[in-house]
């Protein structure tokens, strides 16, 4: 099963968490995939060309999958929808849009935000201590 990992995910694998690691680890039957605007958030977090480098290649360890135009356009419509009521941002809205479009489960602790989107699956992934 393809399943979406947001960026407060990776960034605890980055930050090496053990129960990130060990979910991660144990997941196998799931095929982890970041979309676009994810890996994008994660390169805008780096503070130096060490971290870039170090976050560029732990991404190229997952397939990162870009939006198409129809999945701009719910985001689109779920910016207008949801951005008043909820503070759903752009790249909220993007990877909404793409996991709705794409029948994909989303793994995030955002759930307040991502929660508003109907018929979006998004789950916690582990416990956060």
């Amino acid at each position: 099963m393809n399943v979406f990992l947001d960026t407060d995910v990776l960034v605890d694998c980055l930050r090496g968490s053990s129960t990130a690691k060990v979910w991660l680890e144990s997941s196998f039957e799931e095929t982890f995939q970041v979309p676009g605007v994810v890996a994008m958030e994660l390169l805008w977090g780096c503070r130096n060309q060490t971290e870039l480098d170090r976050t560029h290649s732990f991404l190229n360890s997952f397939d990162v999958i870009w939006p198409e135009a129809l999945e701009f356009a719910h985001a689109y419509e779920l910016m207008a929808m949801h951005r008043l009521s909820s503070g759903l941002s752009i790249p909220d809205c993007l990877i909404a849009a793409m996991a709705v479009a794409r029948s994909t489960r989303l793994y995030s602790f955002n759930l307040k935000h991502f929660g508003v989107v109907s018929g979006l699956d998004v789950q916690q992934p582990y416990s956060r201590s």
